[in-house]
């Protein structure tokens, strides 16, 4: 399957938006994924889009653990390889041990999983398979996670849903060697 929209490249790009690919460069370490080469044909949208993922990923009080496999199960539910390998590797860097990240598709019959990352898995299952959450499901996580916290999951979730909707649609490849670490 090839990628529907190109890939863009720092020269591709007007000179007034280069430097979204050298603060990208710069922040990550690595070189520009394709999410975001694909997104750099809406450069605005794309800044905007960076500062919202940046502050959700960087700027929360949510338990980077409990983010990750919210985000893991919006990707495994929506198919997203992409965001699914690599929110593994973001996943494992914050102590999600391998033994779950196998373990997500059962995710409620497995003991790899606390009560808690259960309450969050199951949140962000309804939220990306139904969109409309139950009260069981609402009322798991507030039992844990402040108001705060638990409008950082509301709106990971959202984001993720909106990523995945972006990559599948646009059929974003993996970049050259990305894999599941």
């Amino acid at each position: 399957m090839a990628a529907r929209v190109s890939y863009l490249n720092r020269e591709d790009l007007p000179e007034a938006d280069r430097e979204i690919f050298d603060n990208l460069i710069r922040e990550r370490g690595t070189p520009v994924g394709n999410i975001f080469r694909t997104l750099a044909h809406t450069p605005g949208l794309l800044r905007r889009f960076l500062a919202l993922g940046g502050e959700l990923r960087n700027r929360t009080a949510l338990d980077p653990k409990l983010r990750e496999l919210a985000i893991l199960t919006v990707g495994r539910i929506a198919d997203a390889q992409y965001e699914f390998t690599h929110h593994w590797n973001l996943a494992l860097r914050v102590g999600v041990t391998r033994d779950q990240l196998r373990a997500l598709a059962e995710w409620e019959k497995s003991s790899a999983f606390t009560d808690r990352e259960r309450a969050v898995i199951r949140y962000a299952a309804e939220a990306t398979g139904k969109v409309r959450v139950s009260d069981a499901a609402w009322s798991a996580c507030t039992e844990f996670l402040d108001t705060r916290r638990m409008m950082e999951l509301v709106q990971n979730v959202a984001f993720y849903n909106m990523v995945v909707r972006i990559l599948e649609p646009c059929q974003v490849e993996l970049e050259p060697g990305a894999k599941k670490n």
